[in-house]
C-alpha cells in the first residue's frame, strides 16, 4: 500500500492492489465468492484497483516534483523560486539597421516580412519610404522568440511582396535573442545558487555570471600564487571565460563580486561604474573547437537496421564545458542509446581524445558512422 516515510514514498502495482482487494473481499463474503474477471464483482474490483493505482502514481509524482533535482517544467520553476531564481524566458532577436534599396519613393509598410538565409522570418518594425536615391534604413525584429543570428552584410528575401524593392541587406549584426532556458540549465543555476552570495570566491562569481541572461557556458580561473600559472593567468588574478551574455552585464557582475586588489585577466576590455567610480573589467570569450567523431559499427544480426541518424543526433546534442577535454570512451553511453550493434572502433578528431584549451569549448559538429558488414 501507499507509504510515505523519511526514506521516501513507495506505491503498489495494479496486481498487488487487486490481490489485496480480492483477499479483503473474501474475508467479508467468504472464500467461495466468485471474483473472476467476467463477473460484476471481479470487474468492480478491477475498477477500484485501477483508480487506486492512478491515485498512488499521482501522489508519487507530486512527491517527486517537490524534489528540485527531479522536478521539471513549472514544478522546477516553483522550486527555483525558493532561491530567488527565475527561468530565463525567450526573447526576440533584433537588427538595428537594415538597408532597403529600390525605386525612389517606394513605401515600405510597417510589419512587412522578410526572410534571412536560414529561412527565419523578420519583421520591419517601422514604416519607411525609399529616399530620392532609392534607399532607406529600417529596424528589424525576429518574427519568433529565440536566438537568430544574422551578420552584417547578409541579404534577405521578401516574404511580403513590395513592388519597387530590389534588395534588403543587414547593416548590423543581430543581437538580444535568447531561447527559453531549458530545465537542465535552470537546475544547474539552482544548484549553484548556494554560492551566488559569496564574495572573493570564484564559485560565487561563476554562479552570478550564470544568472545573466544569455550566458550558456562559464568558467572562472583563479591564480592565488605569486607566479603566472599553467593557464596563463597572472599572479593574484581572476580570469572569467564566458560564452553568451551582454558585455556590460558581465562587467557589472565581475566588478561587484570581486574584492578590491584582485587583478583581472582577459582579452575583452569593458568599463563599468561601481560605487561612483569607473572600473575597467577584463574577461575572455571562449573559442569553439569543432570535434569530428568517427566510428565503425558491427551488426548483432545480419540485415538488422541501425538507426545511424539517432546516433548522430544523440552525439551532436551533447554539451561540453569550457576547457573540458572530449574522450572517445566517454561518448559510448550516448552512442549505446541506440540498439542493434556493437562498437568496433571510435575516435574523436582521429584520436582517443580531443584536447580542449582552457579558453575553448568543444562541440561535436560532424559524426561519421561506418557499418562493417
Amino acid at each position: 500500500m501507499l507509504q510515505v516515510t523519511d526514506k521516501g514514498i513507495t506505491v503498489d502495482s495494479f496486481n498487488t492492489i487487486y490481490a489485496r482487494l480480492v483477499e479483503k473481499f473474501k474475508l467479508i463474503y467468504g472464500n467461495d465468492v466468485n471474483l473472476d474477471s467476467d463477473t460484476p464483482d471481479g470487474q468492480l474490483l478491477a475498477l477500484f484497483s485501477q483508480e487506486i493505482e492512478t491515485i498512488h502514481q499521482n501522489v508519487a509524482f507530486i512527491v517527486q516534483m517537490l524534489d528540485p533535482y527531479q522536478a521539471t517544467g513549472q514544478w522546477l520553476d516553483q522550486r527555483a523560486l525558493y532561491a530567488g531564481i527565475i527561468r530565463n524566458m525567450a526573447s526576440y532577436s533584433y537588427i538595428d539597421e537594415a538597408i532597403i534599396t529600390g525605386i525612389p519613393k517606394t513605401n515600405i509598410p510597417i510589419n512587412s516580412v522578410i526572410i534571412d538565409s536560414n529561412k527565419n522570418k523578420w519583421i520591419i518594425t517601422e514604416q519607411a519610404a525609399l529616399n530620392d536615391l532609392g534607399s532607406a534604413r529600417v529596424k528589424l525584429r525576429s518574427d519568433e522568440l529565440g536566438d537568430f543570428t544574422v551578420n552584417s552584410g547578409e541579404a534577405f528575401s521578401l516574404a511580403t511582396i513590395i513592388i519597387g524593392v530590389e534588395k534588403v541587406i543587414a547593416n548590423s549584426d543581430s543581437y538580444g535573442g535568447a531561447d527559453e532556458e531549458s530545465d537542465a540549465r535552470l537546475l544547474r543555476r539552482f544548484m549553484l545558487s548556494h554560492s551566488i552570495n559569496n564574495y572573493d570566491d570564484k564559485s560565487g562569481i561563476k554562479a552570478a555570471l550564470y544568472n545573466i541572461t544569455g550566458v550558456t557556458k562559464c568558467e572562472v580561473y583563479e591564480n592565488y600564487t605569486g607566479d603566472i600559472d599553467e593557464k596563463g593567468v597572472p599572479a593574484h588574478t581572476l580570469n572569467a571565460v564566458i560564452l553568451g551574455g551582454d558585455d556590460s552585464a558581465i562587467a557589472d557582475v565581475i566588478g561587484k563580486k570581486k574584492i578590491g586588489g584582485c587583478g583581472l585577466f582577459g582579452k575583452i576590455k569593458t568599463s563599468t561604474n561601481l560605487r561612483g567610480a569607473d572600473r575597467i573589467i577584463y574577461f575572455d570569450r571562449p573559442a569553439k573547437t569543432e570535434v569530428a567523431v568517427s566510428m565503425v559499427l558491427g551488426r548483432y544480426k545480419s540485415f538488422e537496421d541501425i538507426d545511424t541518424k539517432a546516433i548522430k543526433d544523440n552525439l551532436m546534442s551533447l554539451g561540453f564545458e569550457i576547457g573540458e577535454n572530449i574522450y572517445a570512451t566517454r561518448l559510448i553511453s550516448s552512442i549505446n542509446l541506440t540498439n542493434g550493434f556493437y562498437i568496433k572502433s571510435l575516435t574523436v578528431n582521429k584520436s582517443n581524445i580531443a584536447e580542449i584549451g582552457y579558453r575553448e569549448y568543444g562541440e561535436i559538429t560532424s559524426v561519421e558512422v561506418l557499418i562493417d558488414e
